[in-house]
């Protein structure tokens, strides 16, 4: 759980740092080009995303946060990605999807 709540901390969550950047890198283009949303890529993005975001958000709490506030923040900010995971699961399983939400967007 430490490793989870420090997650920028560590050689493991660095590897899964950038193995999240370079598949959003990835999946984002190929999202955008399909016609229509593919559920390999929405679940891809609906674990890659949360994922990449709360190791960044992390970085930004070592920095800013006073060391005293570190630990709820830490904790608030798990709680708040495990909400977004959960979101974009249903909305990948019960509702379009990431990428037709997105494009949906830009429609008239």
């Amino acid at each position: 759980m430490s490793g989870v709540l420090n997650a920028d901390r560590g050689r493991g969550m660095m590897k899964i740092y950038h193995a999240s950047s370079i598949a959003l890198a990835a999946l984002a283009p190929a999202a955008a080009a399909m016609p229509e949303g593919q559920l390999a890529i929405d679940v891809a993005l609906g674990a890659a995303m949360p994922v990449h975001s709360h190791i960044a958000m992390n970085f930004i709490i070592s920095d800013y946060v006073p060391k005293g506030a570190r630990g709820p923040t830490r904790a608030a900010t798990l709680a708040l990605t495990a909400a977004t995971a959960v979101g974009l699961f249903k909305l990948n399983t019960q509702g379009d999807g990431i990428t037709r939400t997105v494009k949906s967007l830009w429609k008239a």
